[in-house]
């Protein structure tokens, strides 16, 4: 049971964006822009 709790906690970060780059006004991106929490090669418009 412990290594299912462990897996899907696993997933949970991939699909919870765990590989992007998060980023928020006091965490900015080191390139790139911001946008919705995660850092984008690209501009957003909103």
């Amino acid at each position: 049971m412990k290594n299912l709790k462990k897996i899907s906690r696993e997933k949970a970060s991939q699909i919870n964006g765990g590989k992007m780059d998060r980023c928020n006004e006091f965490n900015p991106c080191t390139a790139g822009w911001c946008c919705n929490g995660i850092c984008s090669p690209f501009i957003c418009i909103e």
